[in-house]
């Protein structure tokens, strides 16, 4: 049995395919099988799939599913199937190192955890950056991709891990899910996934028409339905808390420029009604400030600290104008 299970679903992206597959099959480790899983795609993915299983038949097994069943659900299909003791998920207009399975692998069994997370390579039209994490809680939730970090199967199964029905944002529900069963992590200084900004992806054509503050809210409503987080410690509910108003920033910010004042009302005005519904006692939050939390990265840390404050006296609405009209 292999110890590893890559899972990769497959879905549009027959421009990158086999750069992604290529990068799989030629790892230095040997211990490890690839799934994977055609999500319907109407190009020629799946010929590039077969292909690729029929030069590869011990190391990839290629599936298809029945009907589009989005991200999230055809990797909690690859899940089932898997044979490994633990996950890795890669993308498949992304792509990784050579070493990418074997570093992960090392350093699981060297010191056994539930999640082991790593850093990434960011590739804007070839113009790569590197990306480390810090040794923080906050490198579970608000880094909350699920690539770049190795899963064992167990903790997964057990505590019934899944993916948000919600097509945008999968990663941000699995996160919050991650840690809520209190999964014990290790943070490597290692970055071997290179995450590819694809225009045609669902987060890379995101934009103020897409209204990601509402996605967020969705997610996090699905979340805390399905999740009593009145059991959790005040520490870890103050965690998730801020991990809501990282999102709705990021959201309002990064997604909301350019849109006009109008519309950047309409999202702040929703973004407030829902905040106050799902996290009244967001004021006292101590992990809000611009020093602070410890291990938070700057951009995320600057700004819930800089609106936050400027919510104190009442003029975080200008910023959000002002952002809208750039």
């Amino acid at each position: 049995m292999p110890k590893v299970t890559v899972i990769v679903p497959i879905y549009n992206v027959e421009a990158y395919l086999g750069r992604c597959l290529d990068s799989l099959v030629k790892q230095t480790c040997g211990d490890y099988e690839i799934i994977g899983i055609n999500d319907c795609s109407p190009d020629n993915s799946q010929q590039i799939l077969e292909e690729y299983s029929r030069r590869y038949p011990k190391k990839l097994t290629a599936l298809v599913n029945e009907q589009n069943i989005g991200l999230g659900r055809t990797r909690e299909r690859g899940i089932r199937h898997a044979k490994g003791e633990y996950i890795l998920f890669v993308d498949s207009d992304d792509y990784v190192q050579e070493d990418f399975v074997e570093t992960y692998l090392n350093e699981m069994e060297a010191n056994p955890c539930d999640v082991v997370i790593g850093g990434y390579i960011r590739d804007v039209d070839g113009e790569l950056t590197e990306h480390k994490v810090s040794d923080s809680v906050w490198s579970v939730v608000t880094y909350p991709i699920a690539c770049a970090k190795m899963f064992r199967k167990g903790f997964l199964t057990e505590h019934g891990l899944e993916f948000s029905d919600i097509r945008c944002g999968e990663d941000i529900y699995f996160s919050l899910c991650v840690f809520y069963y209190g999964a014990v992590y290790r943070v490597m200084d290692y970055a071997g996934y290179y995450y590819y900004f694809n225009r045609k992806s669902i987060t890379g054509s995101l934009n103020y028409n897409k209204n990601h503050e509402e996605f967020v809210a969705q997610i996090f409503g699905a979340f805390l339905k399905k999740h009593d987080i009145s059991a959790l410690s005040e520490e870890k509910r103050q965690i998730i808390e801020y991990t809501y108003i990282s999102n709705m920033v990021n959201a309002l910010i990064t997604y909301g420029h350019g849109g006009g004042v109008k519309r950047m009302r309409k999202k702040y005005d929703f973004w407030m009604e829902d905040m106050e519904k799902k996290f009244p006692d967001y004021k006292r939050n101590p992990y809000i400030g611009l020093l602070k939390p410890q291990g938070q990265t700057s951009k995320i840390r600057l700004g819930v600290g800089v609106v936050m404050n400027l919510k104190k006296i009442h003029m975080d609405k200008l910023l959000f104008y002002t952002i809208s009209l750039i």
